[in-house]
């Protein structure tokens, strides 16, 4: 476990994770469209 913890590439693997994170974060546009709270009702034959 303690080797697994001093690995260089678990902790270049956690920080890219880290840093994608921040970026999906930062870079995500203020005025996307998100999920509507409730179903829209789509009434038959109309």
């Amino acid at each position: 476990m303690k080797a697994i913890l001093k690995s260089a590439t678990l902790w270049r693997f956690l920080g890219g994770f880290a840093l994608g994170g921040i970026g999906v974060l930062t870079l995500h546009p203020a005025t996307a469209e998100t999920a509507p709270a409730a179903p829209a009702t789509i009434e038959a034959g109309r």
